[in-house]
């Protein structure tokens, strides 16, 4: 039997470890980069989908602000590399320019057909690789490119026309929070629209090719609302005459209350000649519009007085926000009290807007608003009421109008403008992703 010495059998091995060492280190080396690769690859395309809903989210048109967006949360996910702005691409598309005359119509990419942004960002970026194949026979080629691609789409909420329906009587002259009533409402309202100015920059929506944009509302009210030049009144008399005098207690027990709440989009204008010698009010009603800077200006110069007739307000409202192109309709009543009563006595609007409210008023304008149609679309209307300075428990009426769900009570004119804010602001979280095949 022949038997080979134990240090030969050491030679052997050594000679076979020498030869085997750089396959063996090779397979190493190949095996830690292909796994940092495969990882970097997994993290590029998590950087690469966050980087979209990011800058879908952000909503800006100007590229260079988008890949500086995208290029900082991609370099959050890859620690290994740096990605430049020059490794980023995003392309931007309006709902219209991938669907055409679709854009819009439900069912055809969703259920609703909400209006959207498209915005599709490409990464494609240079890693060094630790183990280049100039150096290692199994090893990567010393610049390794990888890339990745993700779309997320912006929803729009629909645009909105909302009616801001303030109580100009003689108390909105009275401080509350450091400022006086009326002009605490003034500066919400101009705080609003400052918001609905930026809104409508970042709008796509169209109808019949003219953008849709945000628009408001003015209707002051004190006895009556205003037009510029004389007072007038929205609810329907048994007399069907054309014009009235300023005697409100006259008027008022001549209502027609049963069509007066029947068809509120459609009761009488009745001119109101001359006014109340006490009543040194100074407003007007501003039908809808985009224009925010001309309409700030206009309502800062209004100024309150005299008494509290909330329905004529509504009724208002309600008439000028069915002429509005929006599919979206709110009304928001700003009131620091009750209409103005004396008791029972059914000559006060206070009588009046009570049983007005009882027999349905504001129910019938919400239905006659959302029976309209507006390109294809169901009407979405709500009256909501913000009461500040004052119990809402003491004015039923306005209660019985909006319903317990849409009435608050407001402690501060941040209060409100955060109340009036939510109820009108864009759907800035409706953001869908999808990974991009192309």
């Amino acid at each position: 039997m022949n038997f080979r010495s134990p240090k030969k059998q050491k030679g052997i091995a050594t000679i076979i470890f020498v030869v085997m060492y750089p396959l063996f280190f090779s397979i190493f080396v190949f095996a830690i980069e292909s796994t940092r690769y495969l990882q970097t690859h997994a993290r590029l395309g998590d950087a690469v989908e966050m980087a979209s809903l990011a800058v879908a989210a952000n909503a800006s048109k100007v590229e260079s602000e988008n890949k500086v967006l995208a290029q900082k949360v991609t370099n959050v996910f890859i620690p290994d590399g740096k990605i430049e702005q020059s490794d980023i691409a995003i392309v931007r598309k309006s709902c219209d320019e991938i669907y055409g005359n679709d854009c819009g119509k439900p069912g055809v990419y969703d259920e609703e057909g909400l209006i959207f942004t498209e915005y599709k960002v490409v990464v494609n970026a240079d890693f060094d690789s630790w183990y280049p194949q100039n150096d290692y026979h199994l090893g990567y080629e010393e610049v390794q490119e990888m890339g990745g691609r993700a779309v997320s789409r912006k929803y729009q909420g629909y645009t909105i026309d909302v009616a801001f329906v303030a109580d100009f009587s003689g108390s909105m002259q009275d401080s509350w929070n450091g400022k006086r009533k009326y002009r605490g409402v003034i500066d919400v309202i101009s705080d609003i629209t400052r918001k609905l100015e930026t809104f409508n920059e970042k709008t796509e929506q169209e109808l019949n090719g003219s953008p849709l944009k945000n628009r408001a509302a003015f209707i002051g009210y004190n006895m009556y609302p205003n037009n510029g030049s004389q007072f007038y009144s929205n609810v329907d008399y048994n007399s069907n005459s054309s014009s009235l005098t300023w005697q409100w207690w006259r008027n008022i027990p001549n209502i027609n209350f049963s069509a007066t709440t029947s068809d509120p989009l459609n009761n009488r204008y009745t001119s109101i000649n001359g006014r109340h010698s006490s009543d040194d009010s100074y407003f007007y009603t501003l039908n809808l519009t985009d224009e925010f800077s001309q309409f700030r200006s206009t309502i800062s110069s209004f100024y309150p007085d005299y008494g509290t007739a909330s329905y004529e307000g509504l009724i208002d409202a309600a008439k000028i926000v069915s002429q509005g192109e929006n599919v979206r309709k709110l009304i928001i009543v700003l009131s620091d009290g009750v209409d103005s009563a004396r008791g029972q006595d059914q000559r006060y609007p206070g009588y009046a807007a009570l049983r007005l409210y009882q027999e349905g008023l504001c129910d019938n304008i919400i239905s006659a608003l959302e029976s309209q149609t507006i390109s294809d679309r169901d009407v979405e209307a709500k009256i909501f009421v913000i009461g500040f300075d004052y119990d809402l428990e003491t004015n039923p009426g306005l209660k019985i109008c909006a319903g317990e769900d849409n009435i608050q009570s407001a402690d501060s004119y941040q209060e409100i403008f955060d109340t009036v804010l939510e109820l009108i602001s864009e759907e800035v979280g409706h953001l869908y992703y999808r990974h991009y095949d192309e």
